[in-house]
């Protein structure tokens, strides 16, 4: 073997060494881009609720109910980095009318976990003021189930490595039955 060949060699070598050194990072780069800079749905729910208090008038002129509702909702985070969301209010209604209000406090869930915060919402209904919605009521009432809707929408952003920002909403409408007579909670589902 002559030395021109041994060296032209040794420079393919070399660069067949270069080459797949420059794809074997390529592909750590694009996996890195895919896997853990993806920024995914952060998840909101209410995972449980309580009723207290519950006061139920059964007048026929003036049907009415109240009550505080304790409730827990859950804000998931599956992302690599923390997610900040702004203060939002958690709104609760009763046949599409507002009934109670509870605001979720400006915070910061971290990286792949869940975030719980613990609401009161004092519910009332004597600002149903429409005869229609008189009459739905105090069939509710006599029926022994009323039926409530709680919607929240929560802005904020992902922060990866503190570097990138990705701005994220996460949405959620529940619907839960109130049992009148044994006062409790029941099919609270979320979506």
């Amino acid at each position: 073997m002559n030395p021109t060949e041994a060296r032209r060699k040794k420079a393919m070598k070399t660069a067949v060494l270069v080459v797949s050194g420059v794809i074997l990072q390529a592909v750590i780069i694009l996996l890195f881009v895919f896997l853990v800079l993806r920024v995914r749905h952060v998840r909101l729910s209410v995972r449980s609720a309580e009723v207290e208090g519950l006061a139920v008038n059964y007048s026929s002129s003036s049907p009415s109910f109240s009550m505080a509702m304790h409730t827990q909702v859950n804000i998931r985070n599956p992302n690599f980095g923390h997610y900040k969301f702004e203060e939002t209010n958690l709104t609760v209604s009763y046949r599409g009318r507002l009934v109670g209000e509870a605001v979720i406090e400006k915070a910061k869930a971290r990286a792949f976990s869940t975030k719980k915060v613990k609401l009161t919402v004092a519910v009332d209904s004597r600002a149903l003021a429409s005869r229609s919605s008189k009459i739905k009521m105090r069939k509710d009432i006599y029926a022994g189930v009323l039926i409530l809707e709680s919607k929240a929408t929560l802005t904020g952003k992902v922060h990866l490595f503190e570097v990138f920002k990705k701005r994220k909403s996460a949405g959620m409408e529940c619907t839960m039955e109130v049992n009148v007579k044994s006062k409790e909670v029941q099919n609270l589902e979320c979506h």
